[in-house]
């Protein structure tokens, strides 16, 4: 009878063993994450999370700028990196394949949102003294664009779409920068007369403090037709008013732009209990890094169950933790489903895509494709 009880307590202990091993091994020790280059908002954001989630977890986290979107996604995609914190416009090219994720080696990817971040307010905006007060008043005049970021380049003609101007119809001038900040740097210096920017962002600070002033243009949320135009250039954009902006210590008003969130982003396969755990971390951490940046009080409970403005599925972690939470609702699994099912078709119609584009003799890396493509998602109601 000995013997029976002490393998029964040597088997009961052997497995509470293994589940207590199995429980510490689903933590991960160190975790990588790609982000814009040193000093932006999105490196800041990832620093200050990797302190507070290290303090919390004993997760270290290893932040790895990267000059690219695809710099900063590819290395996510390979496995060799768990994340990336990059913003809904580039989750949306990464999730509909378009933009430079819409070469024959991407097209449709399984983006999953690790946590839903604080909201980017994007505004486009000109010097004080231009004499540009309207959209419409961008006839003929020069617009800054980025050929290497779709982002930053839609941001811009989506805007001027919203004005009833077009580059193909010859409305306005384009003049392309090798870069976001050297784009943002030509409106205070004059070389170009708009550009698009994060409204509390350091380049329409300076354009602010310099002596031309800053202005910054309305995008009416009443005038549907205008975003509707916008939104050809633009779908992952949400109408916002603006209250906390460059310039407005020169008494300016609030005024209308764009907005859409800061994520950290994740592939599906992408072990939920990584995900979980650093998703957790950053929870219980939130008190840690809210003060970090002046935005990252943002990357709040309430902002992480918010799905406004995204067109991309939470990771099973994420879920998990936000049904262990009580947040999940009945509205947030339609929203996952929802944007699994749209995955699903965009999947299967990149493939119906190709085939044509094929018979139709177009080159799947050249960039009638990527007109072609992104005509394909406009008119199966895929684009949003």
């Amino acid at each position: 009878m000995k013997k029976i009880r002490s393998v029964v307590v040597f088997s009961v202990c052997f497995l509470f063993m293994v589940a207590s091993t199995s429980a510490l091994a689903a933590k991960p020790k160190e975790v990588s994450i790609t982000a814009y280059g040193v000093g932006s908002q999105a490196y800041i954001f990832s620093a200050g999370i990797a302190e507070a989630v290290n303090k919390v977890a004993g997760i270290k986290t290893n932040v790895i700028p990267a000059g690219t979107d695809v710099g900063r996604v590819l290395p996510m995609r390979a496995g060799e990196v768990e994340f990336t914190i990059v913003t809904g416009a580039t989750g949306w090219f990464v999730s509909h394949g378009t933009g430079d994720f819409s070469g024959s080696v991407w097209g449709p990817q399984p983006i999953r949102m690790a946590w839903r971040g604080g909201n980017l307010f994007v505004g486009v905006y000109t010097r004080g003294d231009s004499g540009i007060k309207t959209i419409a008043d961008m006839k003929g005049k020069r617009a800054a664009v980025v050929p290497g970021s779709a982002t930053c380049t839609n941001n811009v003609q989506g805007p001027l779409a919203f004005g009833g101007l077009y580059l193909d119809k010859g409305d306005f001038k384009a003049v392309q920068f090798p870069s976001h900040g050297s784009a943002a740097k030509a409106v205070t210096e004059g070389a170009v007369d708009i550009y698009q920017f994060g409204t509390t962002g350091s380049a329409p600070m300076e354009t602010s403090a310099s002596r031309h002033g800053i202005h910054w243009f309305d995008l009416d949320p009443k005038n549907e037709e205008g975003w509707e135009r916008l939104w050809a250039f633009s779908p992952w954009a949400a109408k916002a008013l603006v209250t906390r902006y460059a310039g407005k210590d020169k008494g300016h008003p609030p005024f209308h732009a764009m907005v859409y969130p800061y994520n950290i982003w994740c592939w599906a396969n992408t072990p939920v209990d990584t995900v979980y755990e650093y998703a957790k971390a950053m929870w219980d951490g939130y008190d840690l890094y809210k003060n970090v940046h002046a935005e990252l009080p943002g990357w709040s409970h309430e902002t992480l169950a918010d799905t406004s403005g995204c067109y991309y599925p939470y990771h099973d972690g994420v879920v998990k933790l936000l049904k262990e939470k009580g947040v999940w609702t009945d509205k947030h699994e339609a929203f996952q489903q929802t944007q699994l099912d749209n995955e699903k078709k965009r999947m299967a119609l990149w493939k119906v895509a190709q085939s044509e584009a094929k018979s139709q003799k177009i080159g799947l890396d050249s960039p009638e494709w990527g007109k072609f493509w992104w005509n394909k998602l406009t008119a199966a109601g895929l684009l949003k």
